[in-house]
């Protein structure tokens, strides 16, 4: 790209989205009824695209329809000059969307981007909310996306072409309790990551975390007024001061337009006068585990100082003196103390990951107790409730279920990605029945409870669901009035190799009162070690005042992001 001084500006009509083959380029924008997805429709609808804006046009919490307007997003693009159309489909129908798509493939010739702003706003926390309110949200921000990258993705991998931008929220990167909605938003994150090496040859898929002043943020602040939370007025402020959506649709135009091509599997924060690129969980600190004689006095060296530390900084220290010496090799130190927690209730179908957290548990002295995989949030509710009752109270709740089995059938890349992606909805709803439950049983009982959830990420959605499960843990304290510490761990390794070493962190996270300084962090099992990764967070930002686009700023984002798939003589762009 030109390193001149030319900004793209809203409407410019330069014909860089000008037409694909000789045919109009086609978008789809999901959420195109108002707000930050009117904003994307009227832009790319001024730089000559045929929009299609898709929105039920319902409330805010996606209860009720809205009467139709006098004056409509496709309305407003066709008189001042564009095309477009308006369609009235849900994104948690799958089989009308992706009727959508097959209808403007076989009628416009494909479909070239895609961006997918849909969504409602329900009041779900981690210990608040009912369950009906977490199945929407996630039905909606999760489902909805997945139910519109299933009906995209065939059409444009077939066209060897396409644009697509999710949209994900900070609220799903940093720390925030906003239940469904963080889980929702930060698996929306773990599948853009993920499709950065996945996505068919030619299509890109990225996400945008934008922050603007629309009416899904206005009643957040107002609920937060209501509820004594705002800061003395801080959230008005800060709302007042937030860039207008119509800020947002050059940008974001941007992000779908070919020149974008390069940039694949990135999560940007848009803000109206900067943008910043959001950095995927990395690995900063790795142990080793196997063939260690007594793994628990390992852990006992390197959770506390390495682990703990680099959880508290987000960055490692090593890279000087060596910090550990010989650990490996030295001999076992005295049995550990006591444990800081007394009884343990598993909740586990996975055998042998949970005969593995028990032995290591007992080892400790800990009384642990198997509780039956209930369903739902008052099946979980019930079944800890009746624990104990029957075995008296517990410290600490272990959660270890089965996830979706990896899709044998599926061809490796985008297909299995989305294969693996099918009970996703299901397995965050369940590990939040289960967080919701613990935090329900500690309030009651008047205790503090420690909370640890392990997730097998070996597939893609678990994966992803892993990301969910340590975005939800970093609310718990919170959320719960500094009751309930929780943990998620993610196994990523086989469960026969990776079973005792899981056992072994377990019992630590829950034996040592110290290790507190690890909850909400993301921890990991692999095949042969355990790891801490860093939380998502800005890379770099870009501050450029906004809306209009400044040509160099692709050259920007491109050094910021580092590993994105840059374009060079032997890799044009897609």
């Amino acid at each position: 790209m030109a390193g001149g001084g030319h900004v793209r500006g809203p409407g410019d009509r330069r014909p860089v989205h000008g037409v694909v083959s000789g045919r109009q380029q086609v978008a789809v924008v999901t959420g195109g009824g108002g707000g930050i997805g009117a904003a994307v429709a009227e832009e790319l609808g001024r730089s000559g695209w045929f929009v299609v804006t898709v929105d039920p046009l319902v409330s805010l919490d996606g209860a009720e329809r809205l009467p139709e307007p006098q004056e409509t997003t496709a309305g407003r693009i066709v008189a001042a000059g564009g095309s477009a159309r308006a369609s009235s489909v849900s994104v948690t129908d799958a089989e009308a969307v992706r009727g959508l798509f097959e209808e403007l493939a076989e009628e416009r010739g494909g479909v070239d981007a895609v961006v997918n702003v849909a969504g409602i706003t329900r009041q779900t926390y981690f210990a608040s909310g009912t369950e009906e309110d977490w199945l929407a949200v996630l039905g909606v921000h999760l489902q909805g996306y997945l139910n519109v990258l299933h009906a995209a993705l065939p059409v444009m991998a077939a066209a060897g072409h396409g644009r697509i931008l999710g949209v994900t929220s900070g609220s799903g990167w940093r720390a925030a309790d906003a239940g469904a909605y963080s889980c929702a938003k930060r698996a929306v994150a773990a599948i853009t990551w993920q499709f950065g090496s996945h996505a068919p040859p030619g299509v890109a898929v990225n996400a945008v975390s934008p922050i603007a002043a629309t009416r899904m943020v206005a009643a957040a602040v107002e609920r937060a007024k209501q509820a004594g939370t705002s800061g003395g007025g801080g959230g008005l402020s800060l709302f007042k001061a937030m860039p207008g959506p119509e800020h947002l649709g050059p940008l974001c135009a941007h992000l779908v337009g070919d020149e974008f091509g390069w940039c694949r599997g990135q999560v940007l924060f848009a803000g109206g006068s900067e943008v910043a690129v959001v950095d995927r969980p990395r690995l900063l600190e790795v142990v080793r585990t196997e063939e260690v004689g007594r793994l628990d006095a390992v852990l006992d060296a390197v959770l506390p100082s390495a682990f703990a530390t680099a959880e508290s900084s987000q960055a490692t220290e090593g890279g000087g003196n060596p910090r550990f010496g010989s650990i490996f090799d030295e001999p076992a130190p005295p049995e550990p103390g006591p444990a800081h927690v007394q009884s343990c209730a598993v909740v586990s179908d996975r055998p042998e990951l949970a005969d593995a957290v028990t032995a290591a548990l007992e080892a400790r002295v800990v009384a642990c107790h198997r509780v039956e995989v209930a369903q739902g949030f008052d099946g979980a509710a019930k079944a800890l409730r009746a624990l104990a009752e029957s075995a008296g109270p517990v410290d600490a709740v272990v959660v270890a279920l089965s996830g979706g089995p990896p899709d044998a059938g599926a061809p490796d890349g985008w297909q299995r990605v989305l294969a693996e992606h099918g009970r996703i909805v299901d397995d965050i709803h369940a590990d939040a029945a289960w967080g919701r439950a613990a935090s329900d049983y500690s309030a009651d009982a008047g205790r503090p409870l420690r909370l640890v959830t392990l997730t097998d990420a070996t597939t893609a959605g678990g994966r992803s669901r892993a990301q969910a499960s340590a975005q939800l843990s970093r609310a718990a304290a919170g959320g719960s009035g500094g009751r309930v510490a929780a943990f998620a761990i993610s196994v990523e390794g086989r469960e026969a190799a990776a079973a005792r070493p899981a056992g072994a962190l377990v019992a630590q996270l829950l034996c040592r009162p110290d290790a507190a300084a690890l909850a909400g962090a993301e921890l990991v099992v692999g095949a042969g070690w355990i790891g801490l990764r860093s939380h998502p967070r800005p890379l770099g930002s870009v501050i450029f005042g906004g809306p209009a686009v400044p040509e160099w700023l692709d050259d920007t984002l491109r050094e910021m992001a580092g590993d994105g798939t840059p374009v060079t003589a032997e890799s044009p762009p897609p």
